[in-house]
């Protein structure tokens, strides 16, 4: 994958948020307290790997969303 390439990152209207580069890393926050990371591989325009799954970005968005999980880079 050329390094060059940017996971964009919306919430799940598709408002862009920000951006991650390839390999970059995600910091999940859960309304617990509890955070965890996740590396984020970059698949095409509008989909990515996190944590080993691959997502469209806005349900990924979607189910944050859902879950109640908040999202930014680390």
């Amino acid at each position: 994958m050329n390094e060059a390439q940017q996971i964009c990152f919306t919430d799940s209207t598709g408002k862009k948020l920000f951006s991650l580069p390839d390999n970059g890393v995600l910091c999940l926050s859960y309304g617990n307290g509890d955070t965890h990371f996740s590396l984020c591989r970059f698949l095409d325009q509008t989909h990515a790997e996190i944590d080993g799954v691959k997502y469209a970005v806005q349900d990924f968005a979607r189910r944050m969303e859902h879950n109640k999980i908040s999202f930014a880079p680390a």
